[in-house]
């Protein structure tokens, strides 16, 4: 019985420890592409169009070790991401200015999506 309370215990602690380590991920990565989105947005204000790629605005893909996807979906739209596990991500969507834990549509952004695919 001991031996059970124990083995319970630790999943418990490892379950505490994950999960905050996993909220300090994303949240230190939202603040890191909130500062891209600033520098996309100047760009979109000086130029009157987004940035076709990250480098059109000095911006480097890998920060802090992670790295981020940016889609430009139309004249207006553009999805920023970076991935969480595997197989899923945290997205940006300039539409609503929120983060989504979740991928939805926004403009032609399947097109684009695979457009990006078939080029990387």
């Amino acid at each position: 019985m001991k031996r059970i309370k124990c083995k319970l215990l630790v999943v418990v602690l490892l379950s505490v420890i994950f999960t905050s380590c996993s909220h300090s991920y994303v949240e230190r990565n939202k603040k890191a592409g909130n500062a891209v989105v600033e520098k996309i947005e100047s760009y979109k204000k000086m130029n009157n169009s987004l940035p076709n790629s990250l480098q059109e605005i000095e911006q480097n893909e890998v920060i802090n070790g992670v790295l981020f996807s940016y889609w430009k979906i139309d004249s207006v739209n553009y999805m920023l991401g970076f991935g969480t596990t595997l197989g899923e991500g945290i997205y940006y969507f300039s539409d609503t200015r929120q983060w989504e834990d979740r991928l939805r549509g926004i403009g032609n952004w399947e097109d684009k999506l695979r457009e990006k695919e078939n080029n990387d």
